[in-house]
């Protein structure tokens, strides 16, 4: 979770240092009712057997995945709904039953032939994808069904499912389910709809007909214009609620997940693609070693990640799921988010154009928006702690630099964060304010424009003495909105630059003019690039150096146990979506809430990552 530095990208120059979507009301069906076997065969199931059936189903070319799809469906002007996220006092599975859809506007293939008299249509089945809490399944079409009135052949109206899928639930939120056909005209897989559906979560079966509404491009339904259903599709929904008193103060162990593969390695541990055993779902989990956070005085650094992911919700950002702890080891367990790093990305494109990196950037406000209303700093903003999911959205992750009780004007001192990122109030040691997350922005909308940080040096203290005094070159090729943009997010006096008077004043700037920030934040833009990712179980955008290890836990030596005093250290890091389990309460307050050390120019600053060529470390 600590960081150096930055970029095999330039690897000659260095060798150095994770919704207005209408409300879904049902077109007609039964409406919340307890769950027979007849109705919802699933319910009836254990859990093992559910998460079997919904693995198998997804195996041939999909399973769940990060992050939530972009709740995408527009109808009037309404102000956008807030997801609702409401934490359960237990915890408990969501079984999801997809029966079938009709009357979806599939694009026209040509006939293959006749059987029966009828027409047989070529067009490949459709797929979806299904989100709950940032976490997603895939599932394809398994038949077309027949019109038994007419005896046509209707393959744009009826396709059957029988597609199952479990969820874990730890809070309240919304279900998004988007159909999408494949590959339309050798254009890329196209939208056919979207709906966003609010679950009863009071264990009685929903069996309903939903409405299915157009996926909006970034320039549509600019006027408000109520928008007409393009499809329907019937869903079986059950809340289940798995935990007793007794099982969820036990809490988690490994032994509850199936270790996959290495996603990375540091000096504290690795980071693993796992599958929950009882719901199948799939998560990344980082493994923590105790002796070693405790040898490296990283203990409250550890503890404020947990603390972050525990007490924000928010739509690129990614989630945490589970923490438990072993005598040993501290382990995390997040959304898997396997678009790969934008760092990955821009190292294989070199640089992106304004539109894409104005998305980026304009998701990442939002995001770091959101942490400075808690009052936390980042103070960590670099390519390497950005993702990108399923559907091309970012996914900021690694929250262990991250600063706490920072009120507006409040200042702090520690010297941390990414060289080529740093701030010159930090390196001056002036002391720093929330404005410093403002400064670290500009300098990633640089690089992801021009495809080098604007003081870039090989030389570190060379690099630092230009952060401080050179003046800022903008390459003639950025347009004038952004050469401005740029040049007041990097203005070297904190009380002048751009972001000062909080993030509305950076939302305001005529770059961002086209942005609809309820839009954004409803994940209503689709993104101009979207990552190559079969399923969920594809790691193929992740170091093959690490994926092609043999899974298995991390070996601690005997000799390294804690005593009962360092233990203590630790109390209250698991998490399993528990009311008391945010950032303002417990014992784990004092120890995230601390400062660190501070530092000096030419020093290496707390926390960063050091990369040797294409080498991901996760520390």
């Amino acid at each position: 979770m600590f960081k150096l530095l930055k970029k095999s990208a330039i690897d000659s120059l260095i060798a150095k240092t994770k919704n207005l979507a209408m409300s879904s009301r049902p077109q007609s069906g039964n409406s919340s009712k307890p769950a027979t076997p007849k109705e919802f065969d699933a319910s009836q199931m254990t859990l093992a057997q559910a998460s079997q059936e919904s693995l198998a189903a997804e195996s041939v070319d999909g399973s769940s995945q990060s992050l939530s799809m972009p709740s995408i469906q527009e109808q009037s002007q309404a102000p956008e709904k807030e997801p609702s996220s409401r934490t359960f006092d237990m915890p408990g599975v969501l079984s999801i039953r997809i029966v079938e859809t009709r009357d979806l506007g599939l694009a026209p293939y040509p006939p293959i032939g006749t059987a029966h008299g009828r027409t047989e249509i070529s067009a490949p089945l459709p797929y979806l994808v299904l989100e709950f809490d940032k976490t997603e399944a895939m599932a394809w079409g398994k038949e077309y069904k027949r019109d038994e009135e007419d005896g046509a052949s209707s393959s744009g109206n009826k396709v059957l499912w029988n597609f199952r899928a479990n969820f874990d639930v730890s809070r309240e939120t919304d279900l998004s389910i988007t159909v999408y056909q494949k590959n339309v005209a050798k254009l890329g897989d196209m939208p056919l709809g979207t709906v966003k559906i609010t679950p009863a979560f009071d264990q009685r079966l929903q069996d309903e007909w939903f409405s299915l509404m157009p996926v909006s491009g970034n320039n549509a339904n600019k006027t408000g214009t109520p928008q007409i259903s393009v499809g329907q599709i019937r869903i079986q929904i059950v809340f289940r609620q798995t935990s007793t008193d007794a099982t969820h103060s036990k809490g988690l162990s490994v032994d509850d997940f199936e270790i996959l593969k290495v996603l990375g390695k540091g000096s504290f541990g690795k980071v693993v693609q796992v599958r929950k055993k009882d719901t199948g779902r799939i998560y990344a989990m980082k493994i923590l070693k105790k002796s070693s956070i405790v040898e490296r005085d990283e203990v409250q650094h550890t503890l404020a990640e947990r603390n972050v992911l525990a007490k924000v919700s928010h739509p690129f950002i990614v989630n945490i799921k589970f923490s438990f702890q072993s005598k040993d080891k501290l382990y995390l367990v997040l959304a898997f988010v396997n678009g790969g790093e934008l760092f990955h990305h821009l190292q294989l494109q070199g640089k992106f154009k304004e539109e894409r990196a104005k998305l980026y950037a304009a998701e990442l406000l939002s995001a770091l928006e959101c942490l400075h209303s808690f009052n936390i700093i980042y103070r960590d903003l670099k390519p390497e702690n950005i993702l990108l999911d399923y559907t091309g959205h970012i996914a900021l992750c690694d929250f262990g630099l991250c600063k706490f009780n920072m009120k507006d004007g409040n200042k702090t001192n520690t010297f941390c964060g990414t060289p080529e990122y740093l701030a010159p109030e930090l390196l001056l040691g002036h002391g720093y304010t929330k404005c410093v997350d403002w400064w670290t922005l500009g300098v990633l909308i640089y690089e992801m424009t021009t495809g080098l940080p604007p003081f870039y040096d090989e030389n570190q203290n060379e690099m630092y003495k230009r952060i401080v005094s050179e003046p800022l070159s903008l390459p003639d090729e950025l347009s004038a909105d952004l050469k401005d943009l740029l040049s007041k997010m990097l203005d070297r006096d904190q009380t002048r630059r751009l972001g000062t008077n909080g993030a509305e004043e950076i939302k305001k700037h005529p770059f961002f003019a086209e942005i609809n920030w309820q839009r954004l934040n409803a994940r209503k833009y689709r993104p101009t690039f979207r990552p190559e990712v079969k399923n969920a179980a594809d790691t193929s955008n992740f170091d093959e150096e690490f994926t092609s290890e043999a899974p298995q836990d991390s070996y601690v030596d005997p000799s390294q146990h804690l005593a009962d005093h360092d233990q203590n250290q630790f109390a209250g890091f698991s998490y399993r979506g528990d009311p008391m389990g945010s950032v303002a309460t417990g014992s784990l307050m004092s120890h995230a809430a601390g400062g660190g050390q501070q530092g000096f120019p030419g020093s290496i600053p707390r926390g960063s990552l050091r990369r040797e060529g294409n080498l991901r470390r996760w520390e």
